[in-house]
């Protein structure tokens, strides 16, 4: 059952956070995790935020190696240099 991972991020350092989004995006791709949505203007209630991120993965055993892959681990430090991060893990809703 899919995975979903809804982020925001609040920029400390764009410069960085831009290196990450180089670095990760081709990992993303070759891992098959979909990008469902990457948006700058977003509009946020209760909670800070510049942008709004949401990924799909295919379970949560995808999830969980995608984020210990030793080359988004490196471009994670990159992210985590540049932005202030809140992310919500949850599974799609079974089918009624």
């Amino acid at each position: 059952m899919s995975t979903f991972v809804f982020a925001t991020a609040e920029y400390t350092d764009k410069a960085e956070y831009n290196r990450y989004v180089e670095l990760s995006t081709p990992i993303f791709m070759r891992e098959g995790v979909k990008v469902l949505g990457n948006d700058e203007t977003a509009k946020f209630s209760g909670i800070d935020g510049e942008k709004a991120i949401l990924l799909e993965f295919r379970d949560q055993a995808h999830m969980r190696h995608f984020f210990a892959l030793p080359d988004y681990q490196a471009a994670a430090k990159h992210r985590d240099a540049g932005a202030k991060m809140r992310m919500v893990t949850f599974r799609r809703m079974p089918a009624l």
